[in-house]
């Protein structure tokens, strides 16, 4: 009898692992050259450096990869059990293994009296669970360009393990190990009580994923949770977690000197997600706290509000918007700036750079115009299709809507920008809003009712960051790209970090 069953979906896994990242394709090489329980063993690997979850955890069940049946595999295969040496060298991997996973999960093993080192059946299980995320966790973040080489260094935790650990050793509060315990305490006060799902480092955030064991103090909970910085001392920001009832995630700061930015790789990595996408205008924002990347589609949103204070990253992101709108060669795609900025003249000449205020009126009455003339192709033609009617997508981004509109008498800009948001979507015209300083002058009420995707950065105040997102909470972001992302499908903003590219990179990717 087998010990351990893939699915189909984790079978392409493993095919596209072996030929496209090691390089073992036929007819150079035959299956025996590179076995499939080789790419297990890595996948192995990878889930032992993933963040602990516990076994009776349904959190499993998202971390796996579905489809139909696949192959059967042996411990034989998976761990070596039973080879012994061969030709000198140590085959039999499976006491070792079995030693890893009891350390990882010892209070819950003889809490429950499992004895894995006895029982083939209850360390197959876990085993199983291992193998099935590590294939998952390689799924989604390893991409056919991307370096195996690399990729190993980054994932396996195979890098320099002495430099390592000086930097943690030098860097990390000892007290990082307590903080569920400081967590509880806190909460226990108020006679709130929380059990830990796990506990894991994300980019620039120490996370403790909690579960609220009465679902009455939800209320009482979230209320508390506002005063977590003053408890712990660092910026807290508490996220409830999607299809998890009564979890949330208490993301604590770490310092900016262990922060881990995302940068060209991550990048190239959005864009080639992007390619698996239907996506007439498609945009790479970022990657969550698990690491999981968050694509969208402009076409749907269909505009879209970015705000943010100074360093806060929102220039920066919205220059990656431009890199990921470039892909598509058909769309045109207008910046606005008025402060004459240097930061889009990297894009030029493939994108219209505005910063005349008399050269900005006539362009807002050219696409009125413009707008206006694709209905009727439209209505004749009796089609919506934007491209078969042998039009562009069009993009108009603003850097600084503040800034314009006060420039400006309100009413001159305000009334073509609210025509825009209104109606230019059905055109194939698409609006960025960008501000520093969001108040509901700028962000007026017809603006905020047609522009429902919203970006926040980090802001100075909380009222800030209800008037983007119609909450709080961007106000206790890190800045340099830290931002708290609604789309108009989304119920609670969705924390993302966007990657920072350097004038080499974007000369690269455009």
């Amino acid at each position: 009898m087998a010990d351990f069953h893939t699915t189909s979906n984790e079978e392409l896994c493993i095919d596209r692992l072996r030929k496209d990242g090691f390089g073992y394709k036929q007819p150079d090489f035959s299956d025996s050259d590179f076995p499939k329980y080789l790419v297990l063993r890595v996948a192995l690997a990878r889930a032992l450096q993933s963040s602990k979850i516990a076994l009776d955890s349904p959190q499993w069940d998202s971390k796996r990869l579905s489809g139909d049946k696949g192959k059967e595999y042996h411990l034989e295969q998976l761990t070596g059990k039973g080879k012994g040496k061969q030709e000198g060298k140590q085959e039999d991997f499976d006491m070792l293994i079995r030693s890893l996973l009891y350390i990882q999960h010892k209070e819950e093993l003889e809490r429950d009296n499992i004895d894995i080192f006895s029982s083939d059946k209850e360390y197959t299980e876990i085993l199983s669970k291992y193998i099935k995320r590590g294939l998952y966790e390689i799924y989604h973040s390893w991409k056919n360009n991307d370096c195996i080489y690399q990729w190993c260094l980054d994932n396996l935790a195979l890098q320099a393990m002495q430099t390592h650990i000086k930097k943690e050793s030098e860097n990390v509060p000892s007290a990082d190990n307590a903080y569920f315990e400081r967590l509880q305490k806190y909460f226990r006060g108020f006679a709130i009580n929380i059990q830990l799902i796990n506990e894991e480092d994300s980019y620039r955030h120490h996370i403790c994923k909690i579960e609220l064991t009465d679902p009455s103090k939800i209320q009482h909970f979230e209320s508390k949770s506002k005063y977590l910085d003053k408890e712990l001392g660092q910026t807290v920001l508490v996220e409830a977690v999607e299809q998890m009832s009564r979890t949330y995630n208490i993301q604590i700061a770490k310092p900016q000197e262990q922060w881990q930015n995302l940068g060209l790789q991550e990048f190239r990595a959005g864009l080639a997600e992007l390619k698996r996408h239907d996506f007439k205008l498609g945009i790479y924002a970022g990657n969550d706290i698990d690491k999981e990347m968050l694509c969208f589609d402009l076409a749907q949103a269909p505009h879209c509000f970015v705000a943010g204070a100074t360093n806060s990253g929102k220039t920066r992101f919205i220059q990656t918007m431009i890199v990921c709108l470039l892909q598509n060669p058909n769309v045109e795609i207008a910046v606005i700036d008025p402060k004459q900025g240097i930061d889009f003249r990297i894009f030029m000449p493939k994108i219209r750079f505005i910063t005349d205020l008399e050269e900005v009126r006539d362009y807002f009455d050219e696409k009125i115009a413009e707008m206006e003339s694709r209905f009727a192709q439209m209505s004749e033609a009796q089609s919506d299709d934007i491209l078969k009617l042998g039009l562009r997508y069009e993009v108009i981004i603003i850097d600084e809507l503040k800034d314009l509109i006060d420039q400006e008498k309100k009413k001159e800009l305000s009334t073509p920008l609210g025509r825009l948001a209104q109606k230019a979507r059905q055109a194939g015209i698409h609006l960025i809003l960008g501000t520093q300083r969001p108040d509901s002058a700028s962000f007026s009420g017809i603006l905020r009712s047609n522009i429902p995707s919203r970006i926040a950065l980090k802001v100075q105040k909380s009222t800030e960051s209800k008037i983007i997102l119609d909450e709080v909470g961007a106000e206790k972001l890190l800045g340099k790209g830290d931002m708290l992302v609604k789309m108009a499908n989304m119920s609670k903003p969705k924390h993302i970090f966007s990657t920072l590219l350097q004038p080499d990179d974007i000369k690269s990717l455009i």
